[in-house]
């Protein structure tokens, strides 16, 4: 009996379809062992036909879904049917030399005489992978730069005009004045007043027509020099690697946060050292601002404010933290990392 279900499994096997099919197909006996591979299979994992003959297939499976895949698979058995492996979800399957790969995968029974197996057919999902991935930062950045052009439209609309109508009403209060003291006052006043519009036109004009094409460095250099802006403290920014590329939101959360954390210096602390480390190795984007100030207050350590709570939400939204810390040597250590 078995050697004639040999026989018919090995005529079964024989077919184009097995031998010529452009996916790699698998062929699964009910307690999960591999009976049989084609060749695109092998070259696709890796393996030679006979390292997977009878290897559990969860061999195949990265080590932290195989319990999850076993329990699937035994389901599938109790109930087999033609579908869809994982339908929604990204599925990866282990390459001999230990990369995963991401992978289609459907599932169909296979009957040989009163046996049934399952049959894998596995497709290569690299390339369509990489086009979701690039559709998707695509749509990311877009909605950045909607959401650029919504606040440039209001800065312009609403904050520029609210602040200049401040400033003509001080130079009509200051023309009233007799007090040279008072009028100097307002005077410094005025003109704070319309180095802040000039600024905010400077903003204006970087939502809507920043530079895509800058690297990660350029685009930190600018962020710190625009913020430190001639105040008397030295500057050491590091990135690590020189220019490589991120996706456009988390590169933009990253460039409002250092804003944030380095304006907090400027304002706050008191420094005469700011260091900024920006690393983007090993699957993180960690940022790193550092200074040699005067230190946290204990009141924004225990309820910190909006500047502080929103570099906190940056990092969430990209499912990373931020960790705000007082130096041992003294001033304040921001650590901000989310992953890619």
């Amino acid at each position: 009996m078995e050697a004639s279900l040999a026989s018919e499994l090995r005529a079964a096997l024989a077919s184009p379809f097995f031998t010529e099919s452009p996916d790699g197909i698998v062929v699964i006996d009910a307690l999960g062992r591999i009976v049989a591979v084609n060749p695109q299979a092998t070259q696709l994992l890796g393996y030679s036909a006979d390292d997977l003959q009878d290897t559990a297939v969860e061999e195949l499976v990265p080590p932290a879904l195989r319990e999850v895949h076993e329990s699937h698979r035994n389901s599938y058995i109790a109930m087999p049917r033609s579908r869809a492996m994982g339908a929604g979800l990204r599925l990866f399957a282990l390459h001999r030399d230990g990369h995963k790969i991401p992978v289609d995968i459907a599932l169909s029974p296979f009957e040989v005489g009163t046996t049934v197996y399952t049959i894998a057919a596995i497709r290569d999902a690299t390339a369509r992978l990489e086009a979701e991935i690039a559709i998707s930062e695509a749509d990311e950045w877009r909605a950045i730069i909607d959401d650029r052009q919504r606040i440039a439209r209001d800065l312009h609309d609403t904050v520029i005009q609210d602040i200049f109508a401040a400033g003509m009403g001080l130079q009509a209060l200051q023309r009233g004045m007799v007090e040279d003291s008072m009028k100097r006052q307002l005077g410094a006043s005025v003109s704070h007043l319309d180095s802040v519009i000039t600024r905010l036109r400077k903003v204006i004009f970087n939502l809507t027509h920043g530079d895509e094409s800058e690297s990660l460095e350029n685009a930190s250099h600018r962020v710190v020099h625009e913020v430190v802006n001639g105040n008397a403290i030295e500057v050491f920014i590091e990135v690590q690697p020189d220019g490589a590329p991120l996706p456009a939101r988390t590169q933009e959360h990253l460039l409002a946060t250092l804003q944030e954390a380095t304006s907090n210096v400027i304002r706050h602390a008191e420094a005469t050292e700011l260091s900024v480390l920006i690393d983007t190795t090993q699957g993180t984007c960690r940022l790193r601002v550092s200074d040699n100030g005067i230190g946290m207050p204990d009141a924004a350590a225990t309820r910190p404010g909006f500047g502080l709570t929103n570099m906190m939400n940056r990092a969430q939204v990209l499912g990373g933290s931020c960790d705000i810390t007082q130096r041992d040597d003294g001033g304040t250590m921001v650590e901000w990392a989310v992953p890619l």
